[in-house]
């Protein structure tokens, strides 16, 4: 934890200031020590993460999958510039945005998107529910300018209105509230700051091929074990190997053939990924189809008047599938 983090921190239940009792040690960073609010409410910094929750509730299976999958959808690891692109076309910012800008993304992972904020010259923090923030911590620890901090969406730790950026990317959906989640999230933009989500997307489309299959097996695969939804997941993209081993190469046919099975392969087709990495990388997501303990896919319009309620403009969606939106708060 870098100690600039401070003033921005506070009790998440009772928003108080924190105070910092930390092992003594030169330099801006703390590996290990206590916050302590002023009702005397105590949480450790443990591996330089600050932990917020007593568990992972709702997200355990997230913080399986990023400890195991640590590294796969990393830019710098899989040598693909997947993840840089992804995150431009959702939220349309640049180097010339998030340079020194403070930036929180929230629901982490294993820093996937973080890296790429980082490259962009971004003072980042990360925050995540599940074990994953360890994941991101290790991840990136190469990095100065970065903070990871293991919090609920739902009590923040963090003051209102005090980063110049906040998104969060594939996370909302599978959050108990997602109404609540992009309030909590929006309530930390500064005036003239600028918030980016992508949401798993309520129409039609959402229901056929692939995602059509998640949808009707979730019921089934809620009621499994993570063991035997693993194991349910990873027989599923055994058995697919053979067809999407050989639609990836087949263009427009291949890409509709990919859709129509049960696995999450379709929007891989065109990464350049190593046939090993995209084993792995449809391994990972035919889990994440399947094991969330929430899934709440929106519509633009009622995501859009959350925003407005929560006093933003220039609301935009972006054509990135899904729900890709940005907006700005009012000054």
């Amino acid at each position: 934890m870098n100690r600039d983090l401070l003033p921005k921190l506070v009790d998440p239940q009772d928003h108080a200031p924190l105070q910092l009792q930390a092992e003594p040690r030169e330099g801006p960073a703390i590996s290990e020590g206590t916050l302590v609010s002023l009702s005397g409410k105590t949480y450790s910094v443990v591996r330089g993460i600050p932990r917020f929750v007593s568990g992972e509730e709702y997200a355990s299976s997230f913080g399986y999958q990023w400890n195991k999958y640590a590294r796969l959808q990393l830019d710098s690891e899989n040598g693909t510039n997947f993840s840089r692109d992804r995150f431009r076309e959702i939220t349309g910012w640049g180097p010339e945005d998030l340079r020194g800008a403070w930036v929180l993304d929230g629901g982490c992972g294993a820093g996937r998107f973080a890296e790429i904020a980082l490259a962009m010259g971004a003072r980042v923090v990360a925050v995540d529910l599940s074990s994953s923030v360890d994941a991101c911590r290790q991840n990136l620890s190469q990095h100065q300018r970065l903070d990871v901090v293991q919090a609920s969406l739902y009590q923040l730790p963090f003051r209102e209105g005090v980063f110049d950026f906040v998104y969060s990317i594939g996370v909302i959906q599978h959050t108990p509230d997602p109404k609540a989640a992009v309030l909590a999230l929006a309530n930390r933009v500064k005036p003239g700051g600028r918030l980016g989500l992508w949401i798993y997307e309520k129409d039609w489309k959402a229901y056929l091929g692939t995602v059509g299959f998640k949808y009707f097996l979730r019921p089934w695969t809620r009621k499994m074990s993570r063991t035997e939804v693993e194991r349910f997941s990873n027989r599923l993209e055994a058995l697919c190997w053979p067809v999407n081993q050989m639609a990836r190469r087949c263009g427009l046919v291949g890409r509709i053939v990919m859709r129509i099975l049960p696995v999450a392969s379709a929007y891989l087709q065109n990464v350049p990924l190593k046939d090993g990495d995209f084993r792995e990388w449809v391994r990972l997501d035919t889990f994440d189809m399947y094991s969330p303990a929430h899934d709440h896919p929106q519509r633009f319009s009622v995501v859009a008047s959350w925003l407005q309620e929560a006093g933003f403009e220039n609301i935009r969606r972006h054509p990135h599938g899904g729900i890709s939106i940005t907006a700005q708060r009012s000054r």
